[in-house]
């Protein structure tokens, strides 16, 4: 099963452990690790976009 998880570097609602944790249930999962916080999309909107574009375009065929 395909995971990507796109986190703030500055959650503070979410730390980036809990993305990072992804991995211990699922090895081939995606975490990127970006500068922001918790409205991820508010503040790195272009950013998580091409990052989730890039997945779908990869795992959607």
């Amino acid at each position: 099963m395909p995971l990507l998880a796109v986190w703030g570097k500055g959650d503070e609602i979410f730390a980036p452990a809990g993305a990072t944790a992804f991995r211990d249930d699922l090895p081939d999962a995606q975490v990127r690790l970006i500068e922001g916080g918790h409205f991820l999309l508010e503040s790195a909107l272009d950013e998580s976009a091409g990052i989730i574009r890039a997945f779908l375009d990869a795992h959607l065929r």
